[in-house]
């Protein structure tokens, strides 16, 4: 089984659970925004960008998981390109989930959600 280092199985599994975060307020947020405001053509442009955050932390989310168990598995190290995209996949993860949070703030502002 290829290992990777502990900082980066770390590093991994807690984009993961800042994934499951914005997964979870994206969901919120849209729920609450359609409870309050329902569906109107100014409240569908919000829901929908709220819809595509949670649909790109999804498939990170999902990204990882694949990547870790590939490497697991692979034998006796893991390829330079599989580890490249897992290099790859963080940094985008990192700034995704910054911007994420970011448009979900600017969401709530703009309707005054809690």
């Amino acid at each position: 089984m290829a290992e990777l280092p502990p900082e980066i199985t770390i590093t991994v599994l807690e984009l993961q659970r800042q994934l499951l975060s914005i997964i979870h307020k994206t969901t919120a947020t849209a729920f609450i925004l359609l409870e309050s405001y329902g569906e109107t053509e100014q409240t569908i442009v919000s829901l929908n960008d709220l819809d595509n955050i949670r649909e790109r932390a999804n498939t990170y989310y999902s990204r990882f998981y694949t990547l870790l168990l590939r490497i697991a598995d692979s034998q006796p190290i893991a390829s330079n390109a599989m580890l490249e995209l897992l290099e790859r996949s963080i940094e985008e993860a990192q700034a995704n989930i910054a911007a994420s949070e970011a448009t979900i703030r600017e969401e709530k502002r703009n309707w005054n959600l809690p």
